[in-house]
This record gives C-alpha cells, structure tokens and sequence, in this order.
C-alpha cells in the first residue's frame, strides 16, 4: 500500500500539473511537475537503483493511476458543460467573416498571445428606417405641449472582452448581427465582460425623464441567471461623468419556444444624481458564474424615455 500510495500521489500531481497547463497557470503546473519527477525518482532510487522487481510494480501502480485519474478528469473536464450551456465547441469566427449568420462564435486570441475582443454591429438593413436626428434634439425633451414618450431604436454597438481591459482591444474582431441569435465564448475560465453601448449625439438633461424603459429580445435558454444594468454617461466627464440606473432581472422565458419573447425593463431616475446632463447610454449584462464565461442571448430593440409629470 505504501508504494501504491505514492503512485497515486505522482500520478495524482501529474494530473493536476496538467489541468492547471490547460487553465493557463504554468507557475503551479510546472511546481506539481517537479515534485512528482521527485517523488518518482526517490522511489526509483530507494529500491536500490536499476530495474528491479519492486521498481517495476511501483511503475505498475503509478500507469494503472494514472490511467484512472487521466480518465476521471477527462469526463470531468470535457463531458461536463462549462458556463450552463451545451457541450459543443464553439466554431472559429472566421466563419462569420464569409457572410453566413453564425451561431456561434468565440473570443479568440492573436499570434501574440493576446486576447482580443469583439464588437457586434447591428444587422445591415435592406430597408432604411427614418428616425429624428437625435443632435438636433433639445436637452429638455419634455415641455408642457410634449408629453409623449420618446422612442429610441437602438443603433449601438455590443461589445465583448475580458478583464483586465475596459474595453475591447484595437485587434478586436468586428462582425454584424445580434447577440440574440449569437453566442460569444470566452477561450479560458475568466469572465467575458459584455456590454451595450449608444451614443446619443447630444447632451439630454436628466430632468426631463423619470424613467427608461429598455424593450429587449431575450433567446437565453438559461432563466435567472441574466439581469441588465442601465448606465448613463456624460463623455464630458471621463470616468466621473456616469450613473447607474440599478440592475432589472430579466423574468421572460423562451419554455420551450424557439421565438425570443419580448420584455420591457424599468429603469427609474432618482431626483438626485451624481451628473445632470448624459450623452450615452451604457448597458451592461451581469450573469451569474456558472455561465460567465459565455454571453447573454439577449437584444435590444429600442429605449423608450418617460417624461415626468
């Protein structure tokens, strides 16, 4: 038992070297490397050296382990889906590149090593829609002989990558589509950061408005574990210049459905904020760790203000 045990602890720190290679901690992997290349050797060098009888079961012991663990790990790591979702490979995104709609797609990295992030566009339209140019929009939106709603569509652009970036990188890939028919993935177990954003063009009090709604198509097969964050920035400030509107779970289902179901999130203005005046809206969707290296399949549609009063 006692030369079977320490077979099964090399076998056990070759393993583990291996896991901690195929989660890009080297450091670690290499120490667990040496220590079993140590332990292997003192048991080599205490059965009296060359290859006897005790040295060969002892190499016995420490295959067969190895095979056990080897094969344990394997289901574990491959056969169990990372981030809640299904087991398939996600394909590289140059298939995207040759104008046919993908399903999915992942966050690669350059030669360099680098990760490098993505950036959606919304889909190309064969039908121009006309929208009020939103520069020549005065920042009080709202005065007494207009109360109605404005309807914003979104235009913006969905932004993917990883920390420690705050955005995505000059290499990034740029494609068009929508996150509700995509999924993006992150190409190891670090998070994958992803964002909404839109520029207004033009400076809108906040007095004007005592909510936001956000009109959303949500296709995520994963319910409860998405919420959206509303974020409104003035681009004057740098990072000063912006304020959270909260978080709003997202409650719709798709139960069985292969239609996104639409959904309408709140988001109030409080009376007293930190900035005045924004010029863009920051989306953000927080999901929980489970799935977070994968994205939400979640679209906006448009942004609805609601005057006070």
């Amino acid at each position: 038992m006692k030369t079977f045990g320490s077979a099964l602890i090399a076998a056990f720190s070759i393993q583990t070297a291996l896991l901690f290679g195929y989660l890009h901690h080297p450091f670690a992997a290499g120490l667990l490397l040496i220590a079993a290349t140590a332990l292997i050797s003192h048991n080599v060098k205490a059965a009296g050296g060359g290859v006897r009888r005790r040295t060969v079961f002892r190499l016995r012991d420490a295959l067969a382990t190895l095979i056990l663990i080897s094969a344990l790990l394997r289901f574990v790591i491959l056969q169990i889906p990372s981030g809640g979702g299904d087991g398939n490979r996600p394909p590289e995104l140059k298939a995207a590149a040759k104008g046919s709609r993908t399903e999915s797609s992942s966050i690669a990295t350059d030669n360099s090593g680098d990760h490098t992030g993505v950036i959606l566009l919304p889909e190309r339209q064969q039908h121009t829609t006309l929208v009020p140019p939103l520069p020549a929009m005065p920042s009080t939106l709202f005065d007494a002989k207009h109360q109605n709603p404005l309807t914003i569509p979104f235009y913006g652009a969905y932004w993917f990558f990883k920390f420690p970036d705050t955005q995505p990188p000059k290499n990034s890939y740029v494609t068009h589509g929508t996150p509700a028919e995509m999924t993006f993935f992150a190409p190891d177990s670090h998070p994958l950061i992803m964002e909404a954003h839109q520029n207004l063009g033009t400076l809108i009090d906040l007095a004007c408005c005592r909510e936001i709604r956000i009109e959303i198509r949500n296709a995520d097969r994963y319910p409860g574990t998405v919420s959206v964050e509303l974020i409104l920035v003035d681009t004057r400030e740098g990072q000063k210049g912006s304020v959270s509107l909260g978080n709003a779970p997202i409650t719709s289902s798709l139960a069985g459905q292969d239609t996104p179901m639409k959904e309408t999130l709140t988001f109030p203005i409080s009376t007293h904020t930190r900035i005045h005046k924004f010029d863009e809206l920051m989306i953000r969707f927080p999901r929980q760790k489970i799935r977070s290296n994968r994205s939400a399949k979640i679209a906006i549609d448009r942004f609805v203000l609601i005057p006070r009063g």
